[in-house]
């Protein structure tokens, strides 16, 4: 008898701590959590004239699981007293939960460290799986879980080229819509 409740006490402590485990990992620790990193000897250039920084890297982890992170070589604070960072030779990096990677690589981007708005700019390269999008500009809004691709924009895919103007993206379901400007049509070359 007494071998037969102390299995049960053993079980139940064993069942408590998962529950503990469980509520701490998905309830508790989900709070937004931003890293920034800057080598000491950014932190001389910070105190420079102009504000510049090298080597930029910056996480961010949403309430979802959802990660972002984006990296430039080279940036600049915005002396207008905004949260604008301006970033040149950018790379980013968007881990959707349990779905596969985006990754997005531009010459320049604008980044808002309060809300991680991104808008990349010049020679934009996004590429999801085998799916390959070039365009001027990217505007990313996690506060929508959207983007806008837009000008000069060309999608790449193993059996399609398509030329447009505009594409949104919902970056949680991957559901695209695609716009033209004017009378034009949306040009679609079948590989």
């Amino acid at each position: 008898m007494k071998h037969k409740t102390i299995i049960q006490f053993v079980f139940g402590i064993i069942f408590l701590i998962i529950i503990f485990l469980f509520y701490y990992k998905y309830f508790l620790s989900n709070k937004e959590k931003v890293i920034m990193r800057i080598s000491s000897d950014d932190f001389k250039s910070l105190e420079s004239k102009n504000n510049s920084i090298r080597d930029i890297s910056y996480q961010v982890t949403d309430d979802y699981g959802n990660k972002y992170f984006i990296f430039s070589k080279y940036g600049e604070l915005n002396t207008d007293g905004s949260n604008i960072i301006l970033m040149e030779d950018v790379e980013a990096r968007i881990e959707v939960f349990e779905k596969d990677t985006i990754y997005i690589s531009s010459l320049s981007a604008k980044y808002n460290v309060i809300n991680y708005e991104t808008n990349f700019n010049k020679n934009v390269q996004l590429k999801y799986l085998d799916h390959k999008i070039f365009s001027e500009n990217i505007d990313l809004s996690f506060q929508k879980n959207f983007a806008w691709v837009y000008k000069d924009v060309i999608y790449k895919s193993p059996n399609y080229e398509l030329f447009a103007d505009k594409i949104e993206i919902d970056l949680i379901t991957k559901n695209s819509k695609i716009f033209t400007n004017g009378d034009k049509k949306v040009k679609i070359i079948k590989k």
